[in-house]
């Protein structure tokens, strides 16, 4: 007969082996899980995760997954306008979010954006690289929005498409339909602004390109 009380090893095992799953996207076997657990059958150990850690989980998840796109788009273009100055971003910009919830999404958009560039840089030498990573190890959408600082201050947000052979150094990935939702966000925070999108088959092209210009954002960002 199986043990029922759980120890905190167990315990910690059972978080570590799922929350691989998760980073992955992937749904989680039971019947994995529970050989690496000693004394554990598949159904005790997805009862314990679904019940005894719901409370634990559902924490994490409000802590970790109830930044939208838009606003972590906006939360690195700030952190590296105001030098990761968290307190300042959250009095100003975010109140919504604490310090501590701001630092860590702003460390996980880094990691992010250093695994991009690895993968970039490496693209630069060997232009068939980014067909051989497979979508857990370079996560790309279809577009993709990239924000930059002007010399004006001024914000630019541009769209580009997936393409295998050439991949924007900065960059995070957004769906064309989110672009609205960009452009009020930032609209809101300060209405004077300007706002660049480019069409993915001008960017096929190349990047020295005229943009299509949105003419009431055409104005000094404000800062």
């Amino acid at each position: 007969m199986k043990r029922v009380g759980w120890t905190e090893s167990e315990i910690q095992t059972l978080i570590k082996i799922t929350n691989e799953y998760r980073s992955r996207n992937r749904q989680i076997n039971w019947e994995a899980v529970s050989k690496r657990i000693h004394n554990r059958t598949a159904s005790q150990c997805k009862s314990y995760y679904a019940n005894v850690l719901k409370k634990t989980l559902d924490v994490e998840i409000r802590q970790n997954h109830m930044w939208n796109r838009v606003e972590i788009l906006a939360l690195w273009t700030f952190g590296v306008l105001y030098n990761r100055d968290y307190e300042l971003i959250q009095k100003k910009f975010m109140p919504k979010f604490t310090v501590k919830q701001i630092a860590s999404q702003f460390a996980q958009i880094a990691r992010k954006q250093q695994e991009i560039h690895q993968h970039f840089m490496k693209a630069l030498q060997d232009p068939k690289y980014l067909r051989t990573l497979s979508e857990n190890e370079f996560k790309m959408e279809w577009y993709i929005v990239q924000v930059g600082w002007k010399r004006m201050k001024m914000i630019e947000v541009r769209v580009f498409q997936r393409s295998n052979e050439e991949v924007p150094d900065t960059q995070y990935p957004v769906d064309i339909a989110e672009l609205p939702a960009i452009k009020a966000f930032f609209q809101d925070i300060h209405p004077n602004q300007l706002v660049e999108v480019y069409k993915p088959e001008e960017v096929r092209r190349g990047y020295d390109i005229e943009p299509f210009y949105y003419p009431e954002y055409q104005n000094n960002f404000g800062i």
